[in-house]
């Protein structure tokens, strides 16, 4: 009976684990860029009611960080939002929604033997459209399963394509394990 409980119990914790991931390898991740001053809004809908505000972090190790579950129309519906790492804090909101605007990924060629390339298409077997030489923050707009639509400047310059999940990475300023 004592080991019917435990395993119960044990089962318990896993399945609330389940929805305070740090990483998702199975969803596109951003975080909100820490240099906007404007607060966070979560809604309940596309054009729906505000349910929470986050303001802006002052510490300039933290940010706010989502999983995205689809894109629409200038929005991502969530996973989950996070404040990463000080303070870590899991404010949930799953099937919220977030407007697309002041969210970032970095991208990083971590090494002299590994390419990054932007595509026409979310698909590799599209056209490259342009190849990224070194760590670039880039915007993101919109998400087609695991690939990301960015767009950056470079010089004057504004550059848009899909973006390859093996080349995203959540994280303001370290580079991301090799998916």
């Amino acid at each position: 009976m004592k080991f019917l409980l435990l395993l119960f119990l044990c089962s318990l914790n896993l399945f609330a684990q389940e929805g305070d991931k740090i990483h998702y390898e199975n969803l596109v991740e951003a975080y909100y860029d820490n240099n906007t001053k404007r607060p966070l809004y979560i809604y309940d809908s596309i054009n729906g009611t505000i349910v929470d505000t986050l303001k802006p972090i002052e510490a300039k190790n933290s940010w706010y960080k989502i999983a995205i579950i689809d894109s629409e129309y200038g929005w991502f519906k969530i996973k989950n939002i996070q404040r990463l790492p000080n303070l870590y804090t899991n404010y949930g909101y799953e099937n919220h929604w977030v407007k697309t605007s002041d969210f970032l990924i970095s991208v990083d060629s971590f090494n002299e033997n590994h390419r990054v390339y932007l595509y026409d298409e979310p698909t590799d077997k599209s056209n490259k459209i342009h190849k990224i030489d070194s760590w670039q923050s880039v915007h993101i707009i919109e998400t087609s399963d695991l690939w990301t639509m960015v767009s950056f400047k470079v010089g004057k310059k504004r550059v848009n394509g899909w973006l390859n999940f093996k080349d995203q990475c959540a994280y303001p300023w370290t580079t991301c394990p090799n998916k």
